[in-house]
């Protein structure tokens, strides 16, 4: 299927959630949903379905499971043509291959946890694959506020290349690609925000002290008669100490963007060191670890929960902090980071003590029982 109006360009995969013919206005594009494009053949994982039917004994709560769907690349909707789809791209201005169009591509991307692309006839280069939104439904129904604007500022922000790296992460069903494109993303990102943020307890008269301090172990080291090669070899290294660790600049950036608690207990930091971990030893071997728990079953579990907090942590400081939006869906994903680093917990799943199985009938005999608040304990 084309779009086969003049002065419009095709968007694909675009996973607007519109049950009826219309449109919405983003930034400065105004989007089209035609009753042809309305529904999409969109690559989904397997999922519970909770509802409920009326028998003979009255209503019950009943849970089915639909199959996973592999998913078509297609037309879902279409963008009215506007000079800022050819100009140069706000996000990657120095790149002479994207263009406004981009922009607008990545941002939809981001959002849906998709792979879209605008342009008539365009193929996908990433893989159709089941992604999570970082938005509600309601969402592009109720006309998404997004000041364009703003791309400028996420330029600034390192968001560019972060974004890039995000979308690799979220449609890879590698758990190592996941983790290494999220982590990559995420430094972007954090480093940026450390440099202008008044967070580094290493101010220049405590950096001050230190250098002193080193001048004085230079001294003791040489008193001491060890070799001036070692000597030479150690100290150049030292002004290094005196720096923010990569996990306390990670701490203060999860905090600012209230995905961490300010006064946590003494889990919250163990949680948070999994991710430190892994992106450590998946940059440093390649691997994932498998003895961060105490079986390789729940390490692993970690891991793959990490390998989505990753990509999530980036995507809800883009959208809500740097596009600055305003949406239930984006607040909910903040609150399930807070909460996996308050309990252990994402979407509902205790990562350490239940497998899949154990955590999906957990939810579908609540539901069977109680009904709503599906992921209670």
């Amino acid at each position: 299927m084309s779009v086969e109006h003049t002065g419009f360009r095709e968007i694909f995969n675009f996973e607007h959630h519109l049950s009826s013919e219309g449109g919405f206005v983003i930034g400065p594009y105004q989007i089209t949903v035609s009753k042809e494009l309305i529904a999409g053949d969109f690559a989904l994982s397997p999922r519970l379905v909770f509802g409920g039917a009326f028998d003979s004994s009255g209503f019950k709560n009943i849970v089915t499971e639909e199959p996973s769907s592999s998913g078509t690349w297609r037309i879902t909707a279409a963008v009215a043509e506007h000079e800022g789809l050819h100009q140069a791209s706000a996000l990657m201005p120095d790149n002479p291959w994207v263009d406004g169009a981009y922009d607008l591509s990545v941002i939809l991307s981001i959002l849906t946890g998709r792979h879209v692309l605008v342009g008539n006839g365009t193929k996908p280069y990433m893989p159709v694959s089941a992604g999570q939104a970082v938005t509600s439904k309601n969402f592009f129904r109720t006309h998404p506020v997004i000041d364009w604007a703003l791309l400028s500022d996420l330029r600034e922000a390192g968001a560019g290349d972060a974004m890039e790296a995000v979308m690799l992460a979220m449609t890879n069903s590698n758990a190592g690609v996941k983790i290494a494109m999220g982590s990559a993303a995420l430094d972007g990102l954090n480093t940026h925000w450390f440099s202008v943020a008044d967070a580094n307890r290493y101010t220049k008269e405590v950096k001050a002290k230190f250098k002193a301090a080193a001048q004085a172990f230079k001294a003791h080291l040489e008193a001491a008669c060890v070799s001036q090669d070692l000597i030479d070899d150690m100290m150049p290294r030292l002004p290094g100490l005196a720096n923010e660790s990569a996990l306390a600049k990670l701490t203060a950036f999860l905090k600012a963007a209230g995905m961490y608690p300010e006064d946590p207990d003494e889990e919250a930091p163990k949680r948070l060191k999994w991710l430190n971990v892994l992106r450590n030893s998946v940059a440093h071997s390649g691997s994932i670890r498998l003895d961060i728990a105490k079986c390789p079953e729940a390490s692993l579990r970690i891991a793959c929960a990490v390998a989505l907090l990753l990509q999530d942590i980036c995507r809800i400081y883009i959208a809500k902090y740097l596009l600055k939006i305003e949406d239930r869906g984006v607040d909910e994903a903040q609150q399930a980071v807070m909460t996996f680093f308050l309990d252990g917990k994402y979407n509902g799943q205790d990562i350490l003590a239940e497998d899949y199985e154990t955590y999906r009938q957990r939810l579908i005999d609540h539901y069977e029982e109680f009904g709503k608040d599906r992921k209670s304990t």
